[in-house]
C-alpha cells in the first residue's frame, strides 16, 4: 500500500512516499513563500521518479499546523482535491508530531515577534501545545529540542526526514470526511 505524506506548514515543502509504512522516497526542501509554486511540480517529480500514478496511492497524510497560515492552506487544498478525485483515506497530523518523534522533548517553531509555537511531550503524551514567548519557552522546555532551536541558542536534535515520515503514519488520525478538515491555528498567548 502506498502512502503520501504532505507537510507545508513551515519553511519546508515536505513530500514523502511510503510503502506499507516504510519510507521509500521524498522531497524535503526549503520553500518558504514558494510552496504554492513548487508543490505540484515536486509531487509530479516524486510520483514519476517512483514509476507510480497518483491514483496508486492509498492513503494521504496531511499536516494541519500550526505554522504558516498560507503554507497550511496550500497543503490542505492539494490533499482535499486529491481526496475528492479518488476517495483516498485521509489522515491528519500536527506540526509538533512531524517534528518530534522522541517520547519526551520540545518541538519549536518560530511564530515571529519573539514568540514560538511549542509542543512539549513527556512520556509519549503532549503536555503542552501552544504559543509561548521565548523567555517562557526557555523556562519550560525539556530536551531534546527540535525545530527552530536557534531561537533558544541550542542545537537541533531532530531525527531524519525518513524517521519523521514513518512516525507520521503511526500517529496520524483518520478523517471520516475530508471536507471537515480544519487547519490548527494558534494565535494568542
Amino acid at each position: 500500500m502506498w502512502q503520501l505524506v504532505v507537510n507545508t506548514s513551515h519553511h519546508h515543502l515536505s513530500l514523502a512516499l511510503l510503502k506499507d509504512g516504510v519510507f521509500s522516497d521524498g522531497i524535503n526542501e526549503i520553500a518558504f513563500k514558494t510552496q504554492s509554486e513548487l508543490i505540484m511540480v515536486r509531487l509530479d517529480e516524486l510520483i514519476k521518479r517512483n514509476n507510480i500514478h497518483i491514483f496508486d496511492v492509498n492513503e494521504l497524510y496531511i499536516g494541519i499546523g500550526p505554522g504558516s497560515y498560507t503554507g497550511v492552506r496550500i497543503g490542505l487544498t492539494v490533499v482535499k482535491v486529491l481526496a475528492i478525485l479518488n476517495k483516498f483515506d485521509v489522515y491528519t497530523f500536527t506540526s509538533f508530531d512531524f517534528a518530534l518523534v522522541q517520547d519526551s522533548g520540545t518541538a519549536i517553531m518560530d511564530a515571529r515577534s519573539s514568540r514560538a509555537y511549542v509542543g512539549i511531550k513527556e512520556n509519549s503524551k503532549w503536555v503542552f501545545q501552544g504559543i509561548l514567548t521565548i523567555d517562557e519557552l526557555k523556562e519550560r522546555m525539556i530536551h531534546p529540542l527540535v525545530g527552530d532551536t536557534s531561537l533558544v541558542n541550542c542545537s537541533d536534535e531532530s531525527k531524519s526526514f525518513e524517521v519523521l515520515c514513518e512516525h507520521i503514519v503511526k500517529v496520524s488520525t483518520k478523517v471520516s470526511d475530508v471536507h471537515t478538515i480544519e487547519p490548527l491555528y494558534i494565535k494568542a498567548l
